[in-house]
């Protein structure tokens, strides 16, 4: 699990410091149409935590991972909740702060996280089970222990789980389906990766048990699928951002439909590339789905430049009937040399939402997020709309590096934002106006 957190958290960043030219150029910020409003931060906060190492938002609630924390022991990991209208409106208060039933050091619990109505799944990617980094997610429920309470109610695991499989490293959940990657699965060699789906009631009322596990299409040592994973309605989408396709680590993200196949088979019904594969861009490290749009990111595509980064989007029945064609290859306006834009990507609606945590954004890494509309600049056009920054900005704050979209609220994550220490990480929520 240790390798996971360090490449995410430090690989990305040594992109813009190794490279000569980084930009340190102010930018003047579009009019608002999203609006800062609260900054939120860990009641328990403390150094190095990790705080929006993972984040999700759904209607009333926000939850935030924070991998690092010490909680129970060294690394064990906590997540927390906020609640919209918690201490007036709009002031998205802390309510809660999950912790497994049987916390151990090193689980980094809260690498992945994601809400869903009155569920929440929090994944473990370094918990031991039985072995060695095996990997965990847990469910909590709403009102499991009193009404509000949100207590935990499951523990989950593949049901072929092994050492370093890292299951729970990503996680989503969409009513009550959960979707979970195991991106260090062997498979038939090392590192292929996997991908398992649960049903609630599934072996039981108010259980969830396994309905399937999902591999690559084209699977091959060292791919890591199921790195990233995205659920919406009867599709899952998952990522194998290692995989080489014809050339090296230019990555692939897979689409698979609930009964495709036959009833809850999960086959799969598209391999989707981008347009304009290149060497190490690692496609597909940050993809989501909803309805029938997706949206890949691609953090390390050059851009006429050196890991500016991309974004693409795919729709339904683009090219075809069921097909999942490329509609657009989305930029920074402002794109420079390990911006890394396309690093964390969110789809809601009419909006997309792409962080870009490596930009200097007038500073050194403070990183920027930014909004595309549809409709902006033509019918079906999916237009930049807004730059966001963080109200405080500082250096090396990589504003950006996770982001969520629910509605009409925004939150994006600054998991380098020093507070009153060092790297305690902030979550900041913006709301259209």
């Amino acid at each position: 699990m240790n390798r996971h957190l360090a490449r995410n958290v430090l690989l990305a960043a040594c992109a813009c410091l190794l490279l000569a030219g980084c930009q340190t150029k102010d930018e003047q910020i579009v009019e608002d149409t999203w609006a800062s409003l609260v900054k939120l931060a860990a009641s328990d906060t403390a150094d190095g935590d990790n705080f929006t190492f993972a984040i999700g938002l759904d209607g009333e609630y926000a939850i935030i991972g924070a991998p690092a924390a010490e909680g129970a022991l060294t690394d064990s990991g906590e997540a927390y909740l906020f609640r919209r209208s918690q201490g007036g409106l709009d002031a998205w208060g802390e309510i809660k702060v999950l912790v497994a039933d049987d916390a151990g050091a090193n689980d980094f619990f809260g690498c992945s996280v994601s809400i869903s109505g009155d569920y929440a799944v929090v994944g473990a990617g370094g918990e031991n089970g039985t072995g060695t980094d095996q990997g965990a997610a847990y469910v909590f429920y709403r009102n499991q222990g009193g009404a509000d309470n949100w207590g935990q109610v499951k523990k989950i695991i593949g049901s072929d789980t092994a050492d370093d499989d890292g299951f729970g490293y990503s996680v989503d959940i969409d009513g009550t389906t959960i979707l979970v990657g195991a991106d260090g699965e062997d498979g038939a060699g090392t590192d292929q990766g996997a991908a398992y789906l649960f049903y609630k009631d599934q072996g039981g009322i108010d259980n969830w048990g396994q309905v399937a596990k999902i591999v690559s299409g084209d699977p091959d040592n060292v791919n890591q699928f199921g790195y990233t994973v995205a659920l919406a309605g009867d599709y899952a989408l998952i990522g194998s951002p290692r995989e080489d396709g014809a050339g090296a680590d230019r990555g692939a993200a897979y689409l698979f439909s609930r009964n495709f196949g036959g009833t809850d088979a999960w086959g799969v019904v598209k391999k989707i590339v981008p347009s304009d594969p290149t060497d190490d861009v690692w496609f597909a490290t940050a993809l989501a789905i909803d309805g029938t749009l997706a949206v890949v990111g691609a953090g390390w595509d050059d851009g006429g430049g050196t890991n500016r980064g991309a974004a693409y989007i795919y729709g339904q029945d683009i090219g075809g009937t069921n097909n999942w064609g490329q509609i657009k290859k989305l930029a920074a306006s402002d794109t420079h040399d390990s911006d890394m834009f396309g690093y964390s990507v969110a789809i809601d609606g009419m909006n997309i939402i792409v962080g870009s945590g490596w930009a200097n954004a007038g500073g050194t890494e403070r990183g920027q997020g930014y909004v595309f509309a549809r409709d902006e600049g033509g019918a079906d056009n999916w237009g930049e709309v807004q730059r966001l920054r963080a109200s405080d900005a500082a250096n090396e704050d990589w504003f950006g590096y996770s982001t969520a979209i629910s509605g009409s609220y925004v939150l994006i994550g600054a998991v380098g934002e020093d507070g009153a220490g060092t790297a305690r990480g902030a979550g900041y929520i913006f709301k259209k106006i």
